[in-house]
């Protein structure tokens, strides 16, 4: 389900927040309260309950996409 979007930083407190866009929330399951796992260094990532075993495959190409 590649795509891409735009989103605006909303304030949530002190601080800023992105929203999940829906088609990828209802996709993955993710409902309001989940948790999932944010991983970031210049990019972000973001890994949905469930989908840890993709980041363990991955973990080698994450990291190069993240250095740069």
């Amino acid at each position: 389900m590649p795509s891409e979007v735009s989103r605006k930083i909303m304030k949530h407190g002190t601080s800023g927040v992105v929203a999940i866009p829906m088609p990828y929330r209802r996709y993955h399951k993710i409902n309001t309260g989940d948790e999932v796992k944010v991983i970031y260094n210049g990019l972000l990532i973001i890994i949905p309950q469930g989908m840890e075993h993709i980041l363990k495959k991955k973990r080698e190409l994450i990291e190069k996409i993240l250095e740069s």
